[in-house]
């Protein structure tokens, strides 16, 4: 569903733009993503407040597709590109998703 840092004491301060998201939008994001779900629709949403800070909501089904499991794990491991790969590779492995057409995956022995 909704994922948002702001509960860690480490972090930043919230700006106001991301407090206003977290009133107005996140929760209307998280009625449509539930809707979409009871419906067996996947659903994921990311938004950046400024360069580098961002939020998402993320309601994938249990069989959801190979593409929005891509664009859920770029939503939560941007931009770390290593990291995003690392887990496609996982994801594929899991999935039993044929690679062959990927010479960056086949190079990591996915």
């Amino acid at each position: 569903m909704t994922v948002m840092d702001n509960e860690d004491q480490a972090l930043p301060e919230t700006t106001e733009d991301e407090a206003w998201y977290d009133a107005e939008i996140a929760p209307a994001l998280a009625a449509l993503a539930k809707r979409c779900h009871e419906r067996g629709m996947a659903f994921v949403a990311a938004v950046e407040y400024q360069p580098g800070d961002r939020a998402g909501t993320y309601y994938l089904t249990e069989n959801a597709g190979l593409a929005m499991e891509m664009l859920n794990l770029c939503a939560q491991t941007a931009p770390n590109v290593d990291s995003y790969i690392m887990h496609l590779r996982k994801l594929c492995k899991e999935r039993g998703q044929d690679i062959s057409g990927s010479f960056v995956l086949r190079g990591l022995g996915a």
